[in-house]
Parts: C-alpha cells; sequence; structure tokens
C-alpha cells in the first residue's frame, strides 16, 4: 500500500497513473494528493477543455466511466476528480471502464472518512490497471506531537516544544485544522523568525501556555505539586475544554515511555529518542532529569492507578467521582507511588 508521500512524489517528477484510489479515515492526505492532481497535471489553459471535478453524491460509478472514456482536446490528458467519492450511487459500476481505462485519462477518486469494500472487483481493476490506493487513517494522539514536528520542518521552519503541545491539545487530532494552524502561525512570524514560539500559539490560536496537559505531565515528572494541582483545579473549572480522559490517556502514554526509557538510557540520548518515539532534545529536558524521580517499579505502580482511573472516569469503577475532581485524586495518588 502506497502513501500520499509516496504519490506526491511521482507525481512531482511528472508521473502520472490512470486511476488514484485515495481512501480512508484521515482526508488532509487525500485532499494533498488530489489538490495537487488538480493543480498541476494541466497547465491552466487546459483546464476548461479537459478537467472535469464532480461529486459523488451528483453521479454515479456508470457516468463517471462514461466521463472518463472522452478524449483531451488540445492537450495530452484529461483529468477527472470525483469528490466524495463515498456518496457516488453505485460506484462498483466503474469497473467496466476501469478494466479498460484510457492512458490518456487520470481519475481520481477520493473516498473520505471510510475505505471502499476491498473484495469490489473495482480494487482489483485498479491495481490491475497499474492504478494507486492508498488508505489513510486518523492519527492517534501520541502521534499527533511528532507530526506537528515533523511538518513544520517540512515547512522550513521549526517549533517548539511546548508550542507543538499547545497546538495538539487546542486542536487534535484534524489535520487539515493543524496544517491552517501552522499556515496561520507562519504568516504571523515576524520577519526573519524561524521558529514558532510558545508566545506566538498563545497569541495566534488562543491555547494557554501555562494550562495544558503536557504542562500537567512536566509538573508530575518534576514533582512540582503545587503547579500540578494548580493545573489540575483549573482543568476541573473547564471539563469542555479540557475533558479528563485525554489527559490522562497522555500521561500514561508519558509514564510507558518513561518505563522504557530506564531500560535504554545507557545507550544515550539519541538511541533512547530513536526507541521511545521522543526527540533527544526531550529526553535530555525532560524524560532523563524524570528517571531520577521516577524509578521503573514507581512507573509501573503509576500505570496501574493510571488505568484504574481511566477506568473511573468512565463510570466502570467504584467510586464514582464527578470528573473535576478526578484528576486532584490521580494527581496524590501518583505523588504518593
Amino acid at each position: 500500500m502506497l502513501t500520499a508521500d509516496d504519490l506526491l512524489k511521482e507525481l512531482k517528477a511528472g508521473s502520472y497513473r490512470p486511476v488514484y484510489l485515495l481512501m480512508g479515515e484521515e482526508p488532509y492526505p487525500i485532499d494533498l494528493v488530489a489538490n495537487f492532481i488538480e493543480d498541476n497535471a494541466l497547465a491552466d489553459a487546459e483546464k476548461d477543455f479537459n478537467q472535469t471535478i464532480v461529486y459523488g453524491r451528483d453521479t454515479s460509478g456508470k457516468q463517471i466511466g462514461l466521463e472518463c472514456e472522452q478524449y483531451p482536446t488540445f492537450a495530452s490528458r484529461r483529468v477527472v476528480i470525483v469528490k466524495e467519492a463515498q456518496e457516488t450511487a453505485k460506484i462498483a459500476e466503474l469497473e467496466p471502464y476501469v478494466s479498460h481505462c484510457l492512458k490518456t485519462t487520470v481519475l481520481v477518486l477520493c473516498h473520505k472518512y471510510k475505505t471502499i469494500d476491498k473484495r469490489l472487483k473495482l480494487v482489483k481493476a485498479i491495481e490491475k490497471a497499474g492504478g494507486a490506493i492508498i488508505e489513510t487513517k486518523k492519527l492517534y494522539d501520541n502521534q499527533v506531537l511528532p507530526w506537528i514536528t515533523s511538518y513544520a520542518a517540512k515547512q522550513g521552519i521549526a517549533i517548539e516544544d511546548k508550542a507543538a503541545a499547545m497546538l495538539a491539545e487546542q486542536i487534535g487530532t484534524n489535520l487539515s485544522n493543524i496544517v491552517s494552524a501552522i499556515e496561520k502561525l507562519k504568516v504571523a512570524m515576524a520577519g526573519s523568525q524561524k521558529t514558532i514560539t510558545a508566545d506566538l500559539v498563545e497569541k495566534q490560536i488562543g491555547a494557554s501556555k501555562e494550562y495544558n496537559s503536557f504542562e500537567l505531565r512536566d509538573a508530575i515528572f518534576n514533582r512540582n505539586a503545587s503547579k500540578a494541582y494548580k493545573i489540575a483545579k483549573a482543568f476541573g473549572l473547564n471539563e469542555r475544554q479540557y475533558p479528563v480522559q485525554p489527559v490522562i490517556s497522555m500521561l500514561f502514554n508519558s509514564f510507558q515511555k518513561l518505563f522504557i526509557y530506564q531500560y535504554v538510557k545507557g545507550k544515550g540520548f539519541d538511541a533512547a529518542a530513536q526507541t521511545i518515539g521522543e526527540r533527544p532534545f526531550s529526553i535530555q529536558r525532560l524524560y532523563d532529569p524524570a528517571s531520577k524521580q521516577y524509578n521503573g517499579v514507581k512507573c509501573m505502580r503509576i500505570l496501574e492507578i493510571l488505568q484504574r482511573y481511566d477506568m473511573r472516569s468512565k463510570g466502570f469503577a467504584w467510586p464514582q467521582t464527578p470528573n473535576k475532581d478526578l484528576l486532584v485524586q490521580l494527581i496524590a495518588e501518583i505523588f504518593e507511588a
């Protein structure tokens, strides 16, 4: 299975396939590939007669096939882009065309938010025709932070760890919204500034650099009880913006990494960073000092505590406690572990 990056590399080299099936839960990579083809497959002067964009709800598999069978007019290719292809009526009826597709037509199917039934003959026909298929997946919460850092680097800018953490918490896993936020921050960067700072994120995006779950984690790692309780109480006053379950999940992932770090820290910061999926700077600044506060046994106890509180937050365990008070109790148990 190819990735969006694989396809973009091909496309930038001028290599186009006859059919693209772009499907999956995460729409951002789908839009990225489809927009590149829309913008670059044809010269502007060729698009009026040779580029067709339709929406799935307005067409059918058979109609798409008929559109694709037309030859280009004063151009080397035609482009047919089907947006929201998951709403296409009888999309399987596109298979006869794909089985005998024209080399002069580029068909792009943007099948968002879910995957197509892979048992369909259409899918096999796309593969046999030399088409491309990608399947996108939503990022897990713990994958968002490295994705932000990586995306910023690709744009030629740096982003502070704290700034990336603020974006991740404020926006969540919606990659399109994250990209929009980073583009907004790039525009707001002054002069020769090449780093997105926490101050800039706070000013432009509205995320708090003082009250967020990553600041809570840092306070716990540093055993700064007064700061940890202050943040937890602030969360309790605004449960809508700071739901307790994602906070517990983030703490669990962090202590899980800290537990692993206990056994790889002798290999150096770079090797340890690669093992636990953090940057060397984060290892040196955060995980290494925390490893002196929490040994492996304490990490195991805390992971058990976090699992128990996760169940309590979802109403599956006794005693029942309002979520606004749950974090305060959780922090107390972590410090006592």
